[in-house]
């Protein structure tokens, strides 16, 4: 599902987000196309932990220009699964615009 926030800029896929997380933590055994997108992140398939959150805000940081904070009261909502990740980048450049 590939969100339009305005303008190509602001598209983000759930499925596209999905290949960075997998290539960005070297997830070797993971197919991205085979990653429940409504699935929780963690203690579900792909068994990624803290630090897997640091490097997830660091890959989304550098792809598109959004910043998770460690200490954001939403995190547990923002990262309960792939597709609630993609939302909130979308959101977030959205109301950058």
């Amino acid at each position: 599902m590939s969100l339009n926030v305005d303008g190509p800029a602001a598209q983000v896929s759930a499925r596209d987000l999905a290949a960075l997380v997998v290539e960005g933590l070297n997830l070797e055994d993971v197919n991205p196309d085979e990653i429940d997108l409504l699935a929780p992140l963690f203690g579900g398939g792909l068994d990624l932990d803290s630090l897997d959150v640091l490097e997830i805000s660091l890959l989304v940081q550098q792809r598109y220009g959004v910043k998770l904070k460690a200490g954001d009261p939403n995190n547990e909502a923002i990262f309960a699964s792939m597709q609630s990740l993609a939302d909130h980048i979308a959101g977030t450049l959205a109301a950058q615009r």
